[in-house]
Order: structure tokens, then C-alpha cells, then sequence
């Protein structure tokens, strides 16, 4: 029997290392994360729909990156959403998902309005700053 859980072991989902950002961007130090497969048990992440409130959005996604990243979800909802797609993709690779199971969840589409909306408010505080000088 001892065995059969050996070989059992040996089909576990196997924990990834990655760069985020993954790209080298100039100032920015990449760093080295390992990204472990979500379980069965955590499928239900998965399970939300396109029009679900910001609030889900943002707990799943929490959950989600705190389960891959082997963090706490209050660490995790300190990750800066400058590197979430990066980290999103390491997931998306580590689970073998393809884009139609992400999109799924609107997970990336909530990343993509954070990344908009920061991107917003500094060209507005940029313009603003410029004005005063």
C-alpha cells in the first residue's frame, strides 16, 4: 500500500519558480517566486461569474494568488497590481490554464481596469504637477 502513495506522490502537482516582473524593466529588480498549483479543493476560485461584484473579484483574487503563493491573503492584497499580470500568467502556467479559463472568472479583466485606473490618476497628477511648475 506504501507504495501506491509513493507513486501517488510522484503525480503531484509540482511547484514552479518564475521572474516577476517577468520581463527585466530598467530600476525594476526582478525576483525569483515559486508558484504552487491551486488543488481540487480550490477549484472553486474558478467557479465566479464574468459579472461578479468587485468585491468577490478582488477576495477570489486574493485567495487565489495567497493559495499559489504560499502567502497570507493580507500579504497577498499588498501585492502591487503593477506586477499582478505577471503573477496572473505564473499561475495561469503553473495550473495549466489556458485564457478562456481565466476569463472566465473576469479576474483578468479586474487586473486590467486596476492597471487602467492607476495608469489614469498619475497622468492626472502628472498634468496637475506640470500646471503648478
Amino acid at each position: 500500500m506504501s507504495n501506491q502513495i509513493e507513486l501517488i506522490e510522484k503525480l503531484y502537482a509540482k511547484i514552479k519558480t518564475y521572474k516577476i516582473p517577468e520581463e527585466p524593466k530598467d530600476g525594476v529588480e526582478q525576483v525569483k517566486i515559486e508558484i504552487t498549483p491551486l488543488s481540487l479543493d480550490d477549484m472553486s476560485l474558478m467557479n465566479m461569474k464574468e459579472d461578479a461584484p468587485l468585491q468577490e473579484l478582488t477576495q477570489n483574487t486574493k485567495m487565489m494568488y495567497s493559495k499559489s503563493l504560499g502567502i497570507t491573503e493580507e500579504e497577498a492584497g499588498k501585492i502591487s497590481v503593477e506586477y499582478m499580470q505577471d503573477i496572473l500568467k505564473a499561475i495561469m502556467d503553473a495550473n495549466n490554464f489556458a485564457d478562456e479559463d481565466i476569463k472566465k472568472t473576469g479576474i483578468k479583466d479586474f487586473i486590467q481596469k486596476k492597471q487602467e485606473q492607476i495608469k489614469t490618476k498619475r497622468e492626472k497628477e502628472n498634468a496637475e504637477s506640470d500646471r503648478k511648475a
